[in-house]
């Protein structure tokens, strides 16, 4: 009650500023009224509406009404209407913002009137009954105004009537106030209303609903649910304003039960709490317990980890061991049996003892190619293979390759043939030892699977802009890409990958394709075929030959796609799959007919992979397979490629700088475009002009043409027309007036009588395949009369290239020993061999200074002392005996930290079998200069002969090659 008072007080109290400033100032106007009352808005919140109501007689209502300009009037039913006369009136002269009721009659409104005469009559403020406005229950508050008069005169009422005025009037929303104060009280089982008495003298009973009889009428203006009879609760009458208010408060429910739960709530509370405690300990203690066992049996596991992990790595070790051992005694015999038919094949032997060697050495070289596989594959596995990054001509690679095959393929009358696109640059950087492990594999399963038809090399560039902001991908969606079907469209192509999860690495692809595809339609040459098909049509060709990258080849790397062709047996899809597992072949049978243990194209799949390319396989049954394999390869080198690339440039074939045959026209007979291509791919890197023609006809025609140069030569590719038509061509031409020019045949070998009757008919010479650019240019110009200077097929014609050399060779094998040393001796050195590292030290400590060894060659494993510690030692005696060295400070000699005398440095190069990752690494740690594996290869010897002539062995001190 008391806070009701409070807070409405609080609201009202604006009323009494406001009284102050109209009796100070009589004359206020309208706008000093709306300034005064705005910024007194903050002290009374529940109160928006206030004015001043002019009291006026009925004597001054025209005088009053004439000086405020318009006519009292009242609301009736909405309807405002003019008041009627009356014994008074409480016109509104000044009122607030938020109001329009100016000269309303406040007093013609029972409900006000009463409240009005009230406050007039005892000078106090006073309240009229509630009353609805906007759905909210309000009450007047009144405030009389007496003018500028003596309180004191203000006694009686008699006087106070005489002398009011005016009446300052506000409009209070009780029901809000109501609401504000019982909000500070608020309890969920509590229910608070308030209601007042309205005397029925006020005739108010109809506007509140009351019945006449009732007295007083009751309103209800907060909270509108009436007390239940049966409920206890407390009322709380009192009079504020002159308006007699009582506040009902009563639980929603008994109060002696609810007494009761309070009463029992907070036993039964604790001992829920004590409850939870007990089961909350009882549950940790059983969770620590639980932990304590998990810790037991996590370092159980651990233990078991770590004593497995221990077994794992002493495993690895015995397995890098065993190989190391198995290769090197495997090896060791191997060498002596491949470098003596090396030797023997220098002796004068008898054509079928020739056969025979040739045979004992191919043997050799499959027995060497075996166990290499066997060591590759468990090197790559074991996360060991190393990829080198060294300069080469991949078209050089692939006559190189095509040179390994061609006893074999001439034995089956096979066509073998390479192309490669214009486009891929001469030198690149890469592995090329790898590259050709994987090309011979893969050939030579064509070749193994092929009884009769063609093997077709096609080597093409893929657009490096492609890669502009994609890194190459390596899946078959890349293949895909690469080769798009020519009768699909590119929205068709599009339309696919573009339903494919964008995040994927096909998804990626494509969105890449969709925008490089606007500007160039094709991301590579097309690949070309040798079989009867679109991919072998002169269109296609024409595409080839006309494809180029997009702007120029000013990239870090590129990526090369190389497939290989064959029209062998084929293979199912069902095995496709399986292709590319180690020790799996397609059919089992083929094990048995063909042989082979199954894990070439293992090895060639995950040596592919670690250049970042990806290897593809596709074939159907008794029509041939094509293997593409992709390969990212840097176009530029990093420290020391400069040397590497100069060296790798002597190597090039003497053939491709013969300034003889650039500029001559050639004519190109062959009614296949693409064996068409192959022979012309060549004759363009030499700089000749090439016409095309695919049958005799058409030959004869282009010859008769006069516009142009002459042509200068004719080569007729004897698989690309028949055996009459040749013949008929070569017979015209030297019939007619052409007969002075050249005709060149290119054939799989033929035997003696058709290559006696092409040869009477007029062919001048046959280039046999498969087809090299050495052999193709040196029989191009051995017809146009020129000399042509054959390399020799020996690997070694310089006898004097090590003379007034001293070598030793330390071998604990006698084969070994009389191998190396019978190689060495073909260039002329003098060879010392000696048994074991300790007979090696002692050949150099007993050596004369000015007759000491020049290189020695060191074998790695041998009994009582190897190689490393045989190493180790010589090159501490060349410190010991170095006056330079002692005269710096003396040097102890420690294992860890190797101490080499710079001044007289013996190269020693080391001779192993052991070809696992870390040999090398371990014989530079030793102090040896160079490497070579066995079994001794005369070409790998001639080269690591030149560098020690040339000082560049890899790991000597200031060599060239490091």
């Amino acid at each position: 009650m008391q806070v009701f008072k409070s807070e409405v007080d609080n609201n009202l109290g604006a009323s009494f500023v406001i009284l102050g400033l109209v009796t100070s100032v009589p004359t206020v106007d309208q706008p000093t009224w709306m300034t005064f009352t705005n910024q007194t808005l903050f002290l009374r919140p529940h109160v928006r509406s206030l004015a001043y109501c002019l009291r006026v007689m009925p004597p001054q209502r025209a005088e009053v009404e004439r000086r405020y300009n318009g006519t009292f009037y009242i609301y009736s039913n909405g309807s405002k209407i003019p008041r009627g006369p009356a014994e008074e009136y409480a016109p509104v002269v000044l009122q607030s913002f938020n109001i329009s009721s100016y000269l309303m009659d406040v007093y013609g409104y029972p409900i006000w009137r009463a409240a009005i005469n009230q406050v007039r009559q005892s000078g106090n403020f006073s309240m009229s009954p509630p009353f609805l406005q906007q759905g909210h229950w309000r009450m007047g508050s009144f405030l009389p105004h007496y003018g500028d008069v003596d309180p004191n005169l203000l006694t009686t009422v008699e006087a106070r009537n005489a002398t009011c005025v005016g009446y300052v009037v506000t409009v209070l929303n009780v029901e809000e106030v109501f609401g504000s104060v019982i909000s500070r009280f608020k309890d969920s089982d509590l229910y608070i209303s308030a209601i007042t008495r309205v005397s029925p003298s006020l005739e108010l009973n109809d506007y509140y609903n009351c019945t006449k009889d009732q007295n007083p009428c009751e309103v209800r203006f907060f909270g509108n649910r009436p007390k239940p009879k049966n409920s206890e609760g407390v009322s709380v009458p009192f009079t504020y304003g002159s308006q007699d208010i009582e506040l009902q408060c009563w639980y929603t429910h008994n109060i002696h039960l609810h007494v009761l739960r309070e009463m029992i709530a907070w036993p039964l509370l604790m001992l829920a709490v004590v409850v939870f405690c007990i089961v909350a300990v009882y549950l940790v203690l059983k969770r620590m317990s639980t932990a304590e066992k998990d810790v037991d049996e996590r370092e159980k596991i651990h233990a078991k980890l770590r004593e497995a992990k221990l077994i794992a790595e002493a495993a690895d070790t015995a397995k890098s061991s065993f190989l190391a051992t198995v290769s090197h005694e495997i090896r060791t015999p191997m060498n002596g049996v491949i470098g003596m038919t090396n030797l023997l094949m220098g002796t004068d032997l008898t054509p079928q003892q020739l056969e025979y060697v040739k045979i004992a050495q191919a043997s050799g070289n499959a027995l060497v190619a075996l166990i290499s596989d066997v060591l590759d594959l468990s090197k790559i596995e074991a996360g060991r293979m190393e990829i080198e990054t060294v300069p080469f001509d991949m078209r050089e690679e692939l006559d190189n390759i095509l040179s390994l095959f061609e006893e074999k393929v001439h034995q089956k009358k096979l066509e073998i043939s390479a192309l490669v696109h214009d486009s891929v640059p001469q030198w690149m950087y890469g592995d090329p030892g790898r590259l050709r492990q994987v090309l011979i594999n893969l050939v030579g399963n064509a070749i193994k699977f092929t009884k009769q038809g063609h093997i077709f090399l096609c080597v093409r560039l893929v657009d490096p802009f492609f890669y502009e902001t994609i890194s190459p991908p390596t899946s078959e969606q890349f293949f895909d890409l690469v080769d798009i079907k020519r009768k699909h469209s590119i929205v068709e192509v599009e339309g696919v990958d573009s339903q494919q999860d964008q995040t994927s690495l096909k998804g990626a692809i494509a969105v890449r394709s969709s925008l490089f595809r606007a500007r160039h339609q094709h991301m590579a040459p097309p690949r070309l075929s040798m079989k009867p098909g679109p991919l072998s049509s002169s269109s296609c060709v024409a595409e080839w030959r006309n494809w180029k990258p997009i702007g120029d080849l000013g990239f870090d790397e590129v990526t090369c796609v190389i497939s290989i062709e064959d029209s062998g047996i084929g293979i199912p899809k069902f095995m496709q799959s399986r292709l590319f597992e180690p020790f799996v072949q397609a059919d089992s049978s083929t094990s048995r007919e063909y042989g082979g243990t199954g894990i070439g194209l293992s090895i060639c799949q995950k040596l592919v992979r670690l250049t970042r390319g990806d290897i593809i396989v596709e074939s159907e049954p008794g029509e041939g397979s094509v293997f593409k394999f992709s390969q990212v390869l840097p176009t530029s080198g990093q420290r020391g490629d400069l040397q590497k690339l100069a060296f790798a440039m002597k190597r090039t074939p003497s053939g491709l700088q013969d300034e003889r045959v650039s500029g001559i026209k050639v004519l190109l007979v062959d009614a296949n475009p693409v064996r068409q291509e192959v022979a012309a791919t060549y004759l363009r890197r030499v700089g000749a002009l090439i016409e095309y023609a695919e049958d005799a006809r058409i030959a004869l025609e282009l010859l008769a043409r006069n516009d142009g140069p002459p042509f200068q030569a004719v080569i007729v590719d004897l698989q690309g027309m028949d055996h009459n038509s040749s013949i008929r061509l070569v017979q015209r031409l030297k019939e007619s007036t052409f007969k002075r020019i050249p005709v060149l045949a290119l054939s799989i070998p033929p035997d003696s009588s058709l290559q006696s009757e092409l040869h009477e008919a007029g062919y001048l010479h046959i280039v046999h395949k498969p087809l090299r650019c050495t052999t193709l240019i040196a029989g191009l110009i051995q017809s146009l009369g020129m000399q042509v200077t054959n390399p020799s097929r020996k690997q070694n014609t310089n006898a004097e290239m090590l003379s007034n050399k001293r070598l030793l060779v330390v071998d604990d094998n006698m084969v070994n020993r009389r191998v190396a040393s019978s190689m060495l001796q073909r260039y002329g050195a003098t060879v010392v061999t000696v048994n074991g590292g300790n007979q090696a030290i002692n050949a150099v400590r007993n050596q004369p200074p000015e007759k000491q060894f020049d290189m020695i060659l060191m074998d790695i494993q041998m009994p009582e002392m190897d190689g490393y510690e045989a190493t180790r030692l010589i090159r501490k005696w060349e410190v010991d005996k170095c006056e330079q060295c002692r005269a710096l400070e003396k040097i102890e000699y420690d294992y860890e930290e190797i101490k080499e005398c710079s001044h007289h440095r013996i190269p020693i190069v080391a001779v192993t079998a052991d070809v696992m990752k870390g040999t090398h690494e371990m014989c530079f740690s030793a102090g040896m200069d160079d490497y070579i594996p066995k079994p001794l290869d005369q070409k790998q010897l001639q080269l690591l002969l030149e560098r020690f002539l040339e000082r560049r062995l890899v790991n000597a001190p200031g060599s060239s090659a490091k």
